[in-house]
């Protein structure tokens, strides 16, 4: 017997700010969305945060925790147990051509379900499907005789964001992880 799994994209949110505060009560406000769905009102949430110097994903945790929110748990792989998903180069080759392959057969799609608090639907959508547009590897020639050929993967061009990008990412890498 032969069972194909989808992944289903449920919500995605993308703020732009310089307090922190409106990104903690976003994560907050999208996790009791989710919640609000019937079939999801009682399920653990899995968070799978991007580990970075500027320690992130510890002060969304602590804003969780503050807020009272329950039935969570954080996926962690961060230098000295700190938490969240670390994103070296070789880990953002491997989540790019996860999520490229998915897409490529059919393993992911949009839940009927979709949302965005922040957003909305048609907006969340289009957001999506200009950030996987834009997202691509970039090959940069060495600078100097000996210098090394350099490969990067961004959706960062000219400006461009690529926060659900990489959130995409994240999420096939994790669900292939857990």
């Amino acid at each position: 017997m032969c069972v194909r799994v989808r992944a289903q994209v449920l919500g995605v949110e993308a703020l732009h700010t310089r307090d922190v505060r409106h990104t903690h009560r976003l994560l907050i406000k999208h996790i009791l969305a989710l919640r609000s769905i019937s079939i999801l009102s009682h399920t653990k949430c899995v968070l799978i945060l991007e580990s970075n110097l500027a320690f992130e994903s510890q002060h969304l945790l602590h804003a969780l925790e503050t807020a009272g929110v329950k039935n969570w748990v954080s996926l962690s792989e961060g230098q000295q147990g700190s938490l969240g998903w670390l994103t070296t180069h070789e880990r953002k080759e491997q989540m790019c051509l996860l999520l490229r392959e998915a897409m490529s057969v059919g393993r992911i799609a949009l839940s009927e379900c979709f949302f965005s608090t922040e957003l909305g639907d048609r907006e969340a959508r289009q957001r999506i499907k200009d950030e996987l547009s834009s997202f691509c590897v970039v090959n940069e020639a060495p600078k100097t005789t000996f210098g090394k050929f350099r490969k990067t993967y961004t959706g960062k061009l000219y400006g461009k964001q690529d926060d659900l990008a990489i959130a995409l990412q994240l999420a096939m890498i994790g669900c292939q992880k857990v």
